[in-house]
């Protein structure tokens, strides 16, 4: 595609015009340093001058279109097609049309760049080919240089990258079917690897589960033990507790009888006699106990009844 030579050509156009006997002297003064500094290929020198004199004359077609140039030099295309854009409004047809083609240009150079990197690394949008999106840049392209040939129907060189463009979109259009089913299987691979994770996913989890399902059955039997052993600990303090509070005899109160070894506890059923209180000793004088001996009654032996003679009658 014949680019360099129709950059070069409208540098020196616009050069031209702002230069010339007929430019404006305010024009010519503000353009001349990035002029100056394109022509010795100093783009960055050169875009910086023309970004000065954009400040000051804004509406300038023709510095928009030196703008645009110094930043296409650069490859920064995004701004190139930017300030181009600006300039296609222009009243001068000439100017209106180095827009449109110069805009093409950057346009191309762009999307170029942009499709060999997605091939290069393989990457792709999400449900999108890059050669898809590719012939749709360039079909965008072909849309400027035809505005071009509106304004200015010899122009050869526009003719020639429409001529290019449709040529690189027929090719890519051949290769389509081979790319879709490069794409396609790519994808399948895809998804099988996101399969295999998954699967892989599934087993890990239920590998921790088994495990943590074991651990579970092996505490459980510990856990019951720890439960009966509480369990009987507190059967024993109950037990502690009702016997201290058993009431105990008061002193002097009669205490029933104390079981002696051998002998079977009935359950309660016999009530046990109650243990006689000891006897008091009376000690008295002598001479009492004489009194009381001679107070005594006199007692008579008692007699055995005789025993009657059982007789036997004869009848």
């Amino acid at each position: 595609m014949n680019r360099a030579r129709r950059m070069v050509l409208f540098l020196w156009l616009v050069g031209a015009t702002l230069e010339g006997p007929a430019a404006n002297p305010f024009l010519r003064d503000i353009a001349a340093p990035g002029n100056e500094a394109y022509r010795a290929e100093e783009y960055s020198k050169a875009a910086a001058e023309y970004l000065k004199a954009r400040d000051l004359e804004p509406l300038s077609a023709e510095l928009r279109l030196n703008l645009g140039a110094a930043y296409y030099r650069e490859e920064e295309y995004d701004k190139a097609v930017e300030e181009f854009g600006e300039a296609i409004r222009a009243d001068d047809p000439r100017v209106a049309a180095s827009a449109h083609f110069n805009r093409g240009n950057a346009k191309y150079k762009g999307a170029r760049r942009e499709f060999e990197a997605a091939s290069v690394s393989g990457a792709t949008q999400t449900h999108a080919n890059p050669a898809e999106a590719y012939v749709k840049k360039l079909e965008d392209c072909i849309l400027d240089y035809q505005e071009c040939l509106k304004r200015e129907p010899s122009d050869a060189d526009a003719k020639y990258n429409i001529e290019m463009i449709r040529r690189e979109i027929k090719n890519l259009m051949r290769r389509q079917p081979q790319n879709q089913q490069q794409q396609q299987q790519q994808q399948s691979q895809e998804q099988q690897d996101q399969q295999n994770r998954e699967q892989q996913q599934q087993q890990q989890d239920q590998q921790n589960q088994q495990q943590n399902q074991e651990q579970q059955s092996q505490t459980a039997p510990q856990q019951g033990e720890d439960s009966e052993e509480k369990k009987s600990e507190d059967q024993q303090q109950n037990q502690r507790e009702a016997g201290q509070a058993t009431p105990t005899p008061q002193q002097g109160q009669e205490s029933g009888p104390t079981p002696t070894a051998g002998q079977e506890d009935k359950g309660g059923e016999q009530e046990q006699a109650p243990t006689p209180a000891p006897t008091q000793m009376l000690s008295i004088s002598e001479e009492m106990a004489r009194n009381l001996l001679d107070n005594l009654p006199e007692t008579r032996p008692r007699t055995r009844p005789r025993q009657r003679a059982r007789v036997e009658k004869d009848w």
